[in-house]
């Protein structure tokens, strides 16, 4: 009987574990939208976390289509020389980012998808993704025929 009850625990601790890990994968592909008037000087893309990350962090922040690092931050410096050169100058991050959990980044005016990652010690352990989209901006279906998004 005793056996039994140890099976079922395990049972239970497996099965809880797989599930939590499940609701992290699908919580983190739902992308947060973010949405910027035209004009604005700046735009914060939003990765709240867990505070006090120990150990050896990188956080990188990447557009996607086109591919580009925007912002690259490693054990306390930020690493200005591995971003994109469309990037230099355009971005902040908050100096306590490690102590606060706050891996926010504040971009001057851009449009795209980003995705946040999150190493320790070269394993990835979290990631965010922001769509931003810049209203006002307009896209040209064909020559002559314009609509605002």
């Amino acid at each position: 009987m005793r056996s039994q009850a140890v099976l079922n625990f395990c049972h239970f601790l497996y099965t809880s574990e797989y599930l939590l890990l499940s609701m992290f994968a699908v919580l983190s592909v739902i992308p947060v939208k973010v949405e910027v008037e035209e004009g604005a000087e700046s735009v914060q893309l939003p990765f709240k976390t867990t505070k006090n990350l120990s150990g050896e962090i990188q956080v990188i922040w990447e557009r996607y289509e086109p591919f580009q690092k925007a912002h690259v931050f490693t054990n306390g410096p930020n690493q200005y020389e591995e971003q994109h050169e469309v990037y230099k100058g355009r971005t902040v991050m908050n100096k306590d980012l490690l102590e606060t959990g706050d891996l926010s980044v504040t971009l001057k005016q851009d449009s795209g998808e980003y995705k946040c990652l999150v190493w320790r010690k070269g394993t990835f352990i979290r990631k965010k993704t922001v769509l931003l989209k810049v209203k006002g901006w307009f896209v040209c279906l064909f020559a002559g025929l314009c609509d605002c998004v």
